[in-house]
């Protein structure tokens, strides 16, 4: 599977207006509290206490209508997985949306939302997408992100717990789509 990579680099933004009915929750692990019940949450949860990221600012940011959860993205922190990110760089990834809820732009409004909460100037994010996913990339591009490269996901011994995500071609230099300190 070919992964394209894409990188955005900018201050703070603002969010565009949610969708009436619709609230935000962000979730961080915590050392005082296990996290609310879901595999994938507790799985997170472990690797935030034993020092798998970076720093502190790994989160789930969640869209909700009433009680019904109909978006969430992660926002990681460097790690192991993305040997290409630089240590203050978050990856904005494992994006979801309710089935009855897709196609309303909630995926682009929950990216403004982690932009607003967590960039800054100098805040680099990334957005990794299967190369063949045109919605992914579309997703990336009207949000801000330019190619930053493509590459791959490792799988040692067949195993893609233990991979990684690898850039195997940055964008040509002098090139449109050269960026930063990649090029």
């Amino acid at each position: 599977m070919s992964v394209s990579f894409f990188l955005r680099e900018d201050a703070r933004s603002e969010a565009p207006a949610l969708p009436a009915g619709i609230s935000v929750k962000l979730w961080r692990p915590s050392e005082h509290t296990l996290p609310p019940w879901s595999a994938l949450r507790v799985a997170y949860w472990l690797q935030a206490r034993i020092g798998m990221f970076a720093d502190e600012r790994f989160a789930e940011l969640s869209l909700w209508d009433g009680g019904v959860l109909i978006h969430r993205l992660i926002v990681t922190p460097r790690w192991r997985r993305f040997p290409f990110m630089e240590a203050g760089d978050l990856q904005l990834g494992a994006l979801w949306t309710h089935p009855q809820y897709r196609r309303r732009g909630l995926a682009r409004i929950a990216m403004a939302e982690a932009h607003r909460l967590f960039g800054g100037p100098g805040q680099r994010f990334w957005y990794l997408a299967d190369s063949a996913n045109l919605p992914s990339t579309a997703l990336a591009l009207a949000s801000g992100y330019r190619v930053a490269g493509t590459g791959r996901r490792t799988a040692p011994l067949g195993l893609r717990l233990f991979g990684q995500f690898q850039i195997d071609r940055p964008p040509a230099a002098g090139s449109r789509r050269s960026v930063g300190r990649l090029a």
